[in-house]
């Protein structure tokens, strides 16, 4: 007899690091799991815990919905442990969670999927969800990684007048937190497939600043004289002795002059001085810039993720 009961973050964390481990491709913690689900100001959040007979976690559904979202449009999941799919559960989940999106005014449910899934994609597609976009996934060997192959194009960049620092070097006052987030909106606002939202100020510090994976020093910056042009973000996560990018993105006037490169090449270095044995990357298939940096750079591609929508 399969039982639901509401999540509890401060026990249930182990089981949904577990149950959210099957829908992603990145390597998870319960850390990871606590930022994304410690409730932001205003914001609307369901989330249920489907458990077995022996009282073991095996699935959940989730309807989120932050203030800066477009109106209408929340975030949804429906996950199920593969050792218990196409017995209906899934079904089951999904009913009850679209009742409540419905409730709350939904019109249209965001979501992901992995793409070396097909009956998650078989079941999403059954129920009205279509393809948005794909977000190629690849990852970079940095026990091989040869540095030295970029010293023309740093010397080039520099010599244009740019300079790298960290936000720790910067300083980590309010008046940089602001700037960097003007960077990461102007960058993130201008490239495909972006959909004209980003997160306001707050929404963002709770996603960054807030975040446990942040590091001042991992925040990278590109300047130009005395105005932050560009950035790169990572996440150093030592316990599987892996990085994630986060965000890489330089304003519109300053692109086609290598600065993005650039950028990623100073993360590169950043990990690689910190230990770490790769590098993972997440791209919008849309962004052709960006994955010919990535192939320039050797990244070598995974599978990746699908970012669906359905519209009611």
């Amino acid at each position: 007899m399969i039982t639901f009961r509401p999540m509890n973050l401060e026990t249930d964390a182990a089981d949904m690091t577990r149950i959210h481990s099957f829908a992603t491709i990145e390597p998870i913690t319960e850390q990871t799991i606590r930022d994304w689900w410690t409730l932001r100001k205003d914001e609307f959040r369901v989330t249920t815990l489907a458990f077995d007979q022996n009282g073991k976690a095996i699935g959940y559904w989730d309807v989120d919905r932050e203030t800066w979202m477009q109106s209408g449009r929340f975030w949804f999941k429906v996950i199920v442990a593969p050792e218990v799919r196409n017995q209906g559960l899934g079904s089951r989940m999904f009913k009850d969670a679209l009742r409540v999106a419905r409730e709350q005014g939904a019109t249209h449910l965001e979501s992901s999927v992995r793409e070396d899934d097909p009956t998650s994609l078989r079941f999403i597609e059954k129920r009205g969800f279509k393809i948005e976009y794909h977000a190629f996934a690849s990852a970079l060997d940095l026990t091989s990684f040869n540095e030295h192959r970029f010293d023309d194009l740093l010397a080039r960049v520099h010599a244009d007048g740019f300079r790298f620092f960290s936000l720790a070097e910067a300083g980590l006052t309010d008046e940089n937190k602001h700037k960097l987030y003007e960077v990461n909106r102007e960058s993130a606002l201008d490239n495909p497939g972006n959909g004209g939202i980003f997160p306001d100020f707050y929404a963002f510090s709770k996603n960054v600043f807030d975040a446990s994976w942040f590091r001042a020093d991992t925040q990278i910056i590109a300047a130009n004289a005395d105005r932050w042009v560009g950035l790169a973000a990572i996440g150093i996560y030592p316990e599987d002795n892996h990085a994630c990018n986060a965000f890489t993105g330089v304003l519109r006037e300053y692109r086609g002059r290598g600065l993005a490169q650039a950028l990623k090449l100073q993360t590169i270095l950043l990990a690689k001085r910190e230990g770490v044995r790769h590098i993972r990357t997440n791209n919008d298939s849309q962004n052709a810039p960006m994955l010919a940096i990535n192939r320039k750079l050797g990244y070598q591609p995974e599978p990746g993720m699908y970012r669906i929508l359905c519209t009611l």
